[in-house]
């Protein structure tokens, strides 16, 4: 399997915001909302690494102009999902790179990672940079999954079908999205990096789907892994797929769905 399993362009782009949104984004952004009135009142937000868009449009509903809201992420295919369902006038639409930021330094008085630290090669460079751009006294919270033991759901598609299945594959590519659930670790980073007041704390959500399709659609079937694997061998596909449609249908059902997730979500200033 290709190093760039997790590499979402074109249509790609599309399936991950239409089958992954709601099942695994959507709660947190949520949470992320609820979160904000305690850090008190902002003029600039910088999102970084924001994917489809999905916490973007949280954040244009809670802080509304005169607040400016830059969305930024590496990926020109994310922006386009990002800005068709979310063509905003005041949304400063950015390619960045998080590693090597555009914007000069004290910027910000806010910046926000929603599940986009682990896709960084370098990332306590990425995390230094986010100190850079903001001002003094400004914050920065990100969000990190669990590992996939700990996520039921996650555990079944990942550790109990897709890596046996792929029997010698690298599973460490597979896992990318789920690779950064240590909270020490985390929290070295912040504070190497020099910010103060740091926080890490464990968050579980419930989440669900309509069906064990939109489940299997987002992770494997509309997923660029699972087009990978159609390539490379069709009947491992179809074995793959019939075991993650049985396996989820007796863990969770067949309709309406239930299930939790965990993430971590840290948080630090700027001295």
């Amino acid at each position: 399997m290709s190093a760039t399993a997790f590499k979402f362009s074109g249509e790609g782009a599309s399936n991950y915001d239409r089958y992954l949104g709601p099942v695994l984004f959507e709660p947190y952004a949520r949470d992320l909302m609820s979160r904000l009135a305690e850090y008190g009142p902002v003029s600039n937000v910088l999102e970084i690494a924001y994917g489809t868009g999905r916490v973007t449009r949280h954040l244009r509903r809670y802080f509304k102009p005169p607040v400016k809201l830059t969305a930024s992420d590496f990926s020109n295919d994310m922006l386009e999902v990002a800005k068709s369902v979310l063509s905003h006038p005041s949304i400063d639409f950015r390619v960045e790179d998080a590693q090597d930021l555009s914007f000069p330094d004290n910027s910000f008085d806010l910046v926000i990672c929603y599940f986009g630290l682990m896709f960084l090669t370098d990332k306590p460079k990425g995390i230094k940079e986010a100190l850079r751009v903001l001002k003094p006294g400004g914050r920065f919270i990100f969000s990190t999954w669990d590992k996939t033991e700990n996520i039921p759901v996650l555990k079944l598609v990942f550790n109990d079908v897709i890596i046996p299945c792929l029997g010698g594959d690298d599973p460490q590519r597979l896992l990318v999205p789920f690779s950064l659930h240590d909270p020490a670790q985390l929290q070295t980073w912040m504070h190497e990096a020099g910010f103060t007041n740091v926080d890490c704390n464990r968050v579980v959500l419930p989440s669900g789907a309509d069906s064990p399709e939109q489940v299997i659609n987002g992770l494997f079937v509309k997923h660029s892994l699972g087009q990978q694997v159609l390539e490379k061998d069709p009947e491992k596909y179809k074995e793959m797929e019939e075991k993650l449609v049985e396996g989820i249908s007796r863990e969770f059902g067949s309709a309406a769905l239930k299930f939790d997730l965990a993430a971590f979500l840290t948080s630090g200033l700027k001295p």
